[in-house]
């Protein structure tokens, strides 16, 4: 897609020319113009397993976001507002009121993002195949769904979700700065129950890919019908102020983005907790044994949520080592926090990548006297702030020397992710994991190892040994 064809694009660009003629203090524009094109099905199944497509539609969708910045107080500060703009409507009433909610929004003075004076680089951030036919791609992984469904056994399928979407974006600013790219994304989601009946829990579970070429559906809708089966004959898992669980990527990639958040500028501007180079994130004594955490962030791996030539605001995206061992060499600075803080803005922006360990998620397992498992979060919050995390255990396994004992659910498991830092070890085994954003939770992309092993900062509550007897 061409935004520079797009008449809404233009006639908006246009009317905000003309309010800078008018405005003295409007020192500044970006435009943020998105359009979608969505492929929806939704399927349920019926006896025996036979999935099928019950509902299908087609979604297409444009927004144009607008921010507009001015200058106060003889330049000492700098005032922005953000809006999307309805073309349909009166355009130079929407971008006046957008002006006037800037003059509202002042801070310190900061200057715009220039224009780069690299050529972006080329960045894979689509699936090509959804790029090139959205309809061709997606009916082809809803065959796929369709057909191992149907060869599921002990468990009876209800539901399921598959969305493709293709995403064309276009950035522009006063200064300068043309950006264009194309991203996709699946959404699929599943739900299941045990079989024979009756049904006393379903189990749901979604993910987000980027294309056809790491949307593993048969592995995911196998890794489901296993977890559904382990729901019968759970037991409270036993309480313990210092345990040691074994989690996956999808807990691993969730702390990991909390880290990288305290190296933001922003940050260090808030004045809470925030890490800067040189900083060690361990808190407590390191065990010989324990594993370092090394962060890179890369914008340029092929077919990831985070995978751009460009930023947020359009500086060309560059890739760091922003953690080495557990000591922090980089922070992410853009352009209006580094000014205030003194810095040259580094365009570091990303994906998440972190290097393996040398481990089998079997040796982690009989690593430790007692290990669980979690399979599931029923709700992993994890706060940015503090580094802590909490969560009820929707599905786990208790296991001692290294052999499954005990199915678990219920219980409370929390605890701090830097001292955690200081007694953990990493699989061997590397996994993509990537979230769209506009969902649930923004968006990022997460290439590292499989499970964690933690044996500190960790505790649960649950079952004490006096009421398991």
């Amino acid at each position: 897609m061409n935004w520079s064809e797009d008449s809404n694009y233009n006639q908006i660009e246009r009317q905000i020319e003309r309010l800078t003629d008018q405005h003295k203090d409007l020192m500044g524009w970006a435009i943020n113009a998105k359009a979608t094109q969505s492929v929806q099905s939704l399927m349920m199944a019926k006896k025996r397993n036979e999935m099928r497509v019950y509902q299908s539609r087609d979604v297409d969708d444009t927004s144009y976001k607008v921010t507009l910045y001015v200058t106060g107080e003889e330049g000492a500060k700098t005032g922005a507002s953000t809006a999307t703009i309805q073309p349909a409507d009166a355009v130079e009433s929407q971008l006046l009121q957008i002006l006037a909610n800037a003059r509202l929004a002042m801070n310190a003075a900061y200057p715009l993002a220039e224009k780069p004076d690299q050529e972006y680089p080329n960045v894979e951030s689509s699936c090509p195949e959804i790029s090139a036919n959205i309809v061709e791609s997606h009916q082809s992984m809803v065959k796929r769904i369709e057909a191992h469904v149907a060869s599921l056994t002990n468990v009876q399928v209800n539901s399921a979700e598959l969305y493709s979407n293709v995403h064309y974006h276009g950035l522009k600013t006063s200064t300068g700065i043309e950006a264009q790219k194309t991203t996709t994304d699946v959404y699929f989601e599943v739900a299941m129950e045990r079989v024979p009946g009756p049904n006393l829990q379903e189990v749901l579970k979604y993910w987000h890919f980027v294309g056809v070429g790491d949307a593993n559906l048969e592995e995911r809708l196998d890794a489901v019908a296993e977890e559904t089966q382990l729901t019968t004959g759970a037991l409270m898992p036993p309480a313990r102020t210092s345990a040691t669980i074994l989690v996956d990527s999808y807990a691993i990639s969730k702390f990991v983005s909390a880290i990288a958040t305290q190296l933001s500028g922003e940050a260090e501007y808030a004045q809470g907790p925030h890490l800067k180079p040189n900083d060690q994130l361990t808190i407590s004594d390191r065990d010989e044994q324990s594993d370092t955490l090394t962060i890179t962030i890369d914008p340029t791996l092929a077919q990831m949520a985070k995978s751009t030539a460009y930023t947020e605001e359009g500086l060309v995206a560059q890739k760091a080592d922003v953690i080495v061992n557990n000591e922090v060499k980089h922070q992410l600075l853009n352009t209006r926090f580094a000014h205030i803080l003194g810095k040259e803005p580094n365009g570091i922006y990303g994906n998440l990548v972190v290097p393996a360990g040398s481990a089998t998620r079997e040796s982690l397992l009989e690593s430790k006297e007692e290990v669980i498992e979690v399979l599931d979060f029923s709700s992993l919050l994890v706060n940015p702030t503090s580094l802590t995390w909490s969560s009820e255990i929707k599905l786990g396994r208790l296991y001692q020397q290294g052999k499954p004992v005990k199915t678990l659910k219920g219980g409370i498991v929390s605890g701090n992710i830097r001292e955690s830092l200081a007694g953990f070890k990493f699989s061997r085994d590397l996994t993509r994991r990537n979230t769209a954003g506009g969902y649930f939770e923004p968006a990022g992309g997460y290439l590292g190892p499989e499970h964690m092993l933690m044996w500190k900062g960790i505790s649960i509550a649950g079952e004490s040994e006096q009421e398991a007897v």
